[in-house]
């Protein structure tokens, strides 16, 4: 079964430095645009994931898209297949994070991916 939760932006943060492999579909609304990604974290390295489709699955209230972690390690292979990712430093994501805290309307979905 595929482990979920919500969290909070410092509750990423503090996730993160004991985290080996997991996904965070991020999801807030701006003043002119809405803010969406997919974090993915693998060892050291850091990726976002741009599937806007993928997103909005996983950010549903109630979401049985992906019942393992398999199906949804497929989902994030075939966005790497086709180029639907850049490369994001760690000190990147630490500067999101920080600016997401000061916002109100921040969605966050972990997804445990670790064995």
């Amino acid at each position: 079964m595929l482990h979920q939760e919500i969290l909070s932006p410092k509750e990423v943060a503090r996730k993160l430095s004991n985290l080996s492999e997991g996904l965070f579909a991020i999801r807030c609304e701006l003043k002119s645009k809405t803010y969406q990604i997919i974090l993915y974290k693998y060892q050291a390295d850091y990726f976002l994931i741009e599937n806007p489709a993928l997103v909005t699955v996983l950010l549903e209230k109630d979401n049985r898209a992906f019942s393992s972690p398999e199906q949804l390690l497929n989902e994030i292979e075939i966005s790497f297949e086709n180029n639907q990712y850049l490369a994001a430093s760690k000190e990147w994501v630490r500067l999101d994070l920080n600016t997401l805290k000061l916002l109100d309307n921040v969605e966050i979905k972990f997804f445990s991916l670790e064995e």
